[in-house]
């Protein structure tokens, strides 16, 4: 059997030329047309995306400026709460003044100084700060106390406290500020706990 060769517009006739012409003319133009279009889609996604991303970067950069705004408020105002609460104690004060300023015997000063007094108490227990109990007959604790004064004392041994100079306070679990205690030394002259043979002034 004869395999058949496909005919040439040529070999087809006059009227099979101007068709191939024409979709010869026609396959470049429509190529042209559908790489416009895909370019003019391509150009656009990539307008849409750089906005979302302009976006999204001025979104962030804004938010960390808020959060360092929030940040340096929160530094500056920490002691907001308290300072306002010790106003109260300041008023108080101020009275006591304004009564002492009035003349009497003086007894309602000292009740306008111990009522402060109480009201500055509950303002630092508000707070986490807390007294350490009076250690004196005690043994020196360097953690808690510093020894502004060593005596010597043949009835008590060395290194116990004998009297509390200025209590000591705790900060919710930190030492805020330790006592300053007077404390027993040695016949001997040894060093006091704190390593001194001298008594701090």
């Amino acid at each position: 059997m004869t395999e058949e060769k496909p005919q040439s517009p040529a070999e087809r006739g006059p009227e099979a030329q101007p068709r191939a012409q024409d979709a010869a003319a026609a396959g470049p133009d429509a190529r042209i047309a559908e790489l416009e279009n895909s370019l003019q889609r391509k150009t656009e996604e990539a307008a849409a995306n750089l906005e979302r991303y302009m976006r999204a970067v001025a979104d962030a950069e804004n938010f960390k400026k808020r959060l360092q705004k929030e940040k340096s408020d929160a530094i500056r105002y920490a002691n907001e709460n308290l300072l306002r609460d010790l106003l109260a104690v300041i008023d108080n004060l101020e009275l006591a003044v304004e009564h002492a300023d009035l003349g009497g015997n003086g007894k309602s000063v000292v009740e306008g100084v111990q009522l402060t007094l109480r009201l500055f108490r509950d303002v630092l227990d508000r707070y986490g700060v807390k007294e350490i109990s009076d250690p004196a007959g005690a043994a020196f604790d360097p953690s808690t106390q510093e020894a502004s004064e060593v005596r010597a004392d043949r009835l008590l041994p060395a290194n116990t406290v004998i009297e509390q100079r200025s209590k000591g306070y705790r900060y919710n679990d930190r030492l805020l500020r330790p006592a300053r205690v007077v404390v027993t030394g040695s016949a001997s002259g040894a060093p006091d706990p704190a390593g001194k043979k001298e008594p701090v002034q």
